[in-house]
Formats: structure tokens, sequence, C-alpha cells
């Protein structure tokens, strides 16, 4: 992280690894960060893997996917025309400008990361009430509990049928990156989620004792087991499938299962959001190995300075891979 704050100085960047069976927290780092020796010269005290809530982006597919998986309403091989959507009057479109890929199959609606594929899914096949149930079977009302301070709640956007269309593929509702990597852990571990910690065991060295041991606490079963490998094998197309998005993750001798993200950023003064090169929160929330994940990472990097042939992919691949 600190190669890739030097190189393309983004605003700021979060990243979290988790034991995809456990929950537990084995690493987690913020630029800016500070030496907390040096408490003059600190300028940024915010975790923001806990304290930070944005519109997440394409990660949000995952959750989607899973929900139209487990309601048995996704088939991959069905074609749909890409572009755009109508929904209630206002145009969904794709992120190439909405000119789309023609009429493609939702397998490959996954793999290019097509906006208008997961708003037809949460609107025209899950329902938004249903695709709604999901968002809280997965967490994302509550805050996780993570033993950590400073967490923030999320905001879900749900006053019509669009904003379950754009809630479906991370826009509208903004999230945190503790509450994407809890809702993780059901689809890596085999559908049962888990909360996260941090905090191991507590020892005493007075009474030469542990106070505290950190059982691995089961917080939800929002999908089967079943819907959860098929999941994984539909999030290794983005990774290594042929129009997929996530090729800068695919490690030699791993298999990584995985969603990228580009996230539009909110105006701070006002309705819609900042545009240009780079004004983007990049990220991949990604679990590895796929067939039986061990760890899940989640990389954000927000506004990096990227050359004019570098996409955001380039420094988030740095920290995951």
């Amino acid at each position: 992280m600190t190669e890739v704050e030097e190189e393309y100085s983004p605003n700021k960047m979060t990243a979290i690894v988790a034991s995809a069976e456990t929950g537990e927290i084995l690493a987690l780092s913020n630029r800016p960060s500070f030496n907390p020796n040096e408490y003059q010269s600190i300028t940024n005290y915010t975790n923001y893997a806990v304290s930070d809530r944005f519109e997440p982006g394409s990660t949000m597919k995952i959750f989607t996917l899973a929900g139209a998986m487990q309601d048995k309403v996704y088939n991959g091989n069905e074609t749909f025309q890409s572009g755009t959507y109508e929904v209630n009057g206002t145009t969904v479109g794709d992120h190439n400008q909405n000119r789309g890929w023609g009429e493609i199959s939702y397998d490959e609606g996954l793999q290019r990361s097509s906006n208008v594929a997961f708003a037809k899914l949460a609107v025209d096949k899950l329902k938004p009430s249903r695709f709604y149930e999901y968002l809280d079977a997965f967490g994302f009302r509550e805050k996780t509990g993570v033993d950590l301070p400073g967490e923030s709640s999320s905001l879900i956007a749900e006053s019509s049928a669009l904003d379950a269309a754009t809630t479906a593929f991370g826009q509208g509702t903004a999230v945190t990156p503790i509450q994407l990597v809890q809702a993780t852990t059901a689809v890596a571990n085999d559908g049962e989620m888990m909360k996260p910690y941090v905090i191991q065991k507590i020892y005493n060295s007075n009474s030469k004792e542990y106070t505290y041991e950190a059982e691995p606490e089961v917080v939800g079963n929002p999908i089967s087991k079943e819907t959860a490998e098929k999941v994984r094998e539909k999030l290794k197309t983005v990774v290594s499938g042929e129009h997929g998005t996530g090729h800068a993750y695919d490690i030699e001798g791993i298999e990584v299962a995985g969603k990228t993200g580009t996230a539009q950023i909110s105006k701070p003064d006002g309705p819609g959001y900042i545009s240009g090169h780079n004004q983007n929160i990049f990220s991949f929330l990604g679990m590895a190995p796929a067939d039986d994940p061990k760890i899940i990472v989640y990389v954000a990097v927000d506004r990096p300075n990227l050359e004019g042939h570098e996409s955001g992919s380039a420094p988030v691949s740095k920290i995951f891979n």
C-alpha cells in the first residue's frame, strides 16, 4: 500500500484481509496512515475500513447474483439486450457510455460487469422486495459489530424500483468495507456468514491466564452451500473468463474468484457525481483458492493518479495480488 501511495498518490485507500472460515481479520490497513509514536503529525485518524461508507460499485453485484441464484431465477445462458434499460421512466446504462455489447448472455453480462444485467436481475427476476430481503440477509442494514471503534452504518436507498436497480449494481446505496467483507464470508464459507473480529485473545500477565478468547460467530445463512459454490464458480470467470474485467487478478497457481468495482463518488455539495478521468473508487473483492477459500481480500483505492493507458485495476491489483 505504501508503494501504491508513492506511485499513484490516491486520496485514500483501505484494504482488509479476513479468514473466510472464521471471520478473523488477518490484516487491515489504511492510507493515509500515521505513526502513533509521532502523534503531533497525525492528520488522519479515520479507519476507513469500518468508518467510511460509500457506494461500492460493482462489488455489490456479488450479492445480487447470489440472491438470484439462491432463488433459482438466474439462468446464465439466457440472453438480454445490453446497453440501456428503462426503469420507471429513467434509463439505466452500461459502463461503456450505455453502448453495451448487443444481445449477450447473463454469464457474459457478469464477466463484462453489465449494469443492465444486474438491474434486470433485481427488478425483473428477483423483484425489488425480494432483492431487499437479500440485502438484509447479507447484513447490509446493520453494523457488523466488529471489535473496533467508529463503525458507520449503511445508507440503503429503497424508495422505488429504480433504487433497487441501481443498488443491485452498487450505486445509490452506501455501505462500509467491513460490511462487504462480512457479506462475502457467506459466499466463501459455504453459506455461513461470519462476524468479523480483530482481537483473538487477551492475556492477563498478572494472573497468567487468558481472560478472553474469540469464538467464531455465525451471524446469518443468506444462501445455501450449493448456491455459494455456484456463485464462486461464476466469480472465477470474472478473473479468468474471456470477457472478464478481472484479468489483472489472475494469479498463476492460485484460482481467484471475485468482482471488480468502479464506484462513482457523490459531489460533496449537491446531487450527482464528480466526473473526469480517475475520479472513482476502484476496488476488488476476491477470495482464494476459489474452490475452498481460505482468505477474503478487499482493496479500495480512491482517485489514484493513473497514466492515460492505465486502468483502475493497476494500483488495486498491485495490493491484492
